[in-house]
């Protein structure tokens, strides 16, 4: 199996894990956890499982001043991404908060294009606008039901952008000098420190965590959608490049739709069958249009 092939079998796989949040994440809330207490125990965790990945590698924490800035922007930033989400949902129906977040191909497709000098190409649009109506369909866009605000759909928008910097400056503005374990411990850290110090100035929902219920969702939540889904993602991008791995990530809402049904019991409608039906076809073509299009030459 070629480079490539890995780097899109890292990234889906990267994306499902990512879409296990709802899992761990809505018994937190049934436990009387905020958004930002939630997400401050989740990057906490996961920094201390990276530090003990470090430990048996034993692999030094040493990184250039350079290095650590460049980490701690993308750690602040991934914290905001993640908080704007969670404020978007208080203001607007989930099907419209993530099929805009999920419109972020647009943002990362259009950044590289004017900022990183790459090739627009006609199918990754077609398969972007493929992608965005397929989660349409998958969130229930179309239902006739959705209500949004103002700040709904600005907060959507901001996560949306949000995570199309970050999925670009991942690749653009890398940490030359330390290696992707190390990149992701000063990663969880300082996404760790900034929701921390987010809650002291503007929350006060600090709470110690006390019981195994809490401890089992919050490592759950830790390994599965920090740890592994955001190494997966690391490894993935020189690989697939910024695009595809953009466009790969709507597996995670159709993951949480999986999840929805068998977990939580929630109802598969044709308009969600549909949906699976566009994103998978989509994803499908962005893996097989290339090895067509070479083969063609």
């Amino acid at each position: 199996m070629n480079q490539k092939n890995i780097g899109v079998l890292q990234a889906l796989f990267g994306a499902v894990f990512f879409g296990f949040i709802p899992f761990f994440t809505l018994p937190l809330y049934d436990l009387g956890y905020t958004s930002d207490l939630t997400l401050f125990y989740r990057f906490f965790t996961a920094a201390l499982i990276m530090a003990l990945i470090l430990c048996v590698k034993r692999q030094s924490l040493k990184v250039s001043f350079k290095s650590l800035a460049c980490i701690c922007l993308h750690g602040a930033n991934y914290f905001f991404i993640a908080l704007f989400l969670f404020v978007a949902l208080r203001h607007a129906d989930s099907g419209i908060v993530t099929t805009i977040f999920y419109t972020n191909p647009i943002f990362v497709l259009l950044l590289s294009v004017l900022f990183f000098k790459e090739k627009l190409e006609a199918y990754k649009v077609i398969l972007i606008l493929a992608t965005t109506f397929g989660v349409a369909m998958l969130s229930g866009f179309f239902s006739g039901t959705v209500t949004i605000s103002f700040n709904g759909l600005l907060f959507s928008f901001l996560a949306g952008l949000g995570y199309a910097l970050y999925i670009v400056l991942l690749l653009k503005i890398p940490a030359s000098d330390v290696s992707r374990e190390v990149f992701s411990f000063y990663l969880f850290f300082f996404g760790a420190l900034t929701s921390f110090v987010y809650m002291l100035l503007f929350t006060d929902n600090f709470k110690i965590a006390a019981s195994l219920p809490e401890w089992t969702y919050i490592f759950g939540s830790a390994l599965v959608t920090g740890v592994v889904s955001n190494m997966l993602l690391i490894y993935a991008l020189p690989k697939v490049g910024t695009v595809y791995a953009s466009i790969l990530g709507v597996m995670e809402p159709l993951t949480a739709v999986f999840i929805g049904v068998l977990y939580f019991k929630e109802e598969m409608t044709l308009m969600k069958a549909f949906g699976i039906v566009i994103v998978v076809t989509a994803i499908i073509l962005l893996t097989v249009i290339p090895k067509l299009r070479k083969n063609s030459i």
